[in-house]
């Protein structure tokens, strides 16, 4: 699987996940699920960076030339219906977050969740199966993935029932 680096945000603060290859990757998954497993008082910053693992492996693909920033607990953007609970936001060869530019062209990629639907660390554990799942799909968006409509699909537009939850997703659910 290719490296990628995750740059995890709350509001202002960063933190960075930076694996150094494909092993180190591999490894730092692991332990970042591992320690999200097990500690039930597990920061945001861990539990995006451990999400973040989960759709790495999930799509085994790096987007945004291995950079992507992941911000936390924020209010919707202009224009967003007020159901939504995560967007991307990227630049491309065609214009800002234009999915029909080709992924290789994607820079400035922010995954961004809104803190309505998961304002703690507390919450983000309670709802870790769609909270990892919507990570995965946003990262998905980074890849160059449209929504589809197909039942089950992590690239629905809404998710109805738990039929799209990514399988890694439950096997890694943080401590409470």
């Amino acid at each position: 699987m290719a490296a990628f680096r995750i740059l995890v945000a709350l509001a202002l603060t960063a933190a960075l996940v930076a694996p150094a290859g494909a092993d180190a990757a591999d490894r730092s998954a692991k332990r970042h699920r591992t320690a999200a497993a097990t500690s039930p008082r597990a920061s945001v910053p861990l539990l995006l960076s451990t999400a973040g693992a989960i759709a790495g492996d999930y799509w085994g693909a790096s987007p945004c030339g291995g950079h992507v920033r992941v911000l936390a607990q924020l209010p919707l953007a202009a224009g967003l219906g007020p159901g939504t609970a995560a967007w991307v936001t990227f630049d491309s060869a065609l214009g800002q977050n234009n999915l029909a530019a080709p992924p290789s062209s994607y820079s400035a990629c922010t995954i961004n969740f809104a803190g309505w639907r998961w304002p703690t660390a507390a919450s983000m554990r309670r709802d870790w199966d769609m909270f990892c799942t919507t990570m995965t799909h946003e990262l998905g968006h980074l890849l160059g993935h449209a929504h589809d409509s197909t039942r089950g699909s992590v690239m629905a537009p809404v998710f109805a029932d738990r039929s799209s939850i990514v399988a890694s997703c439950r096997g890694a659910r943080p401590g409470r």
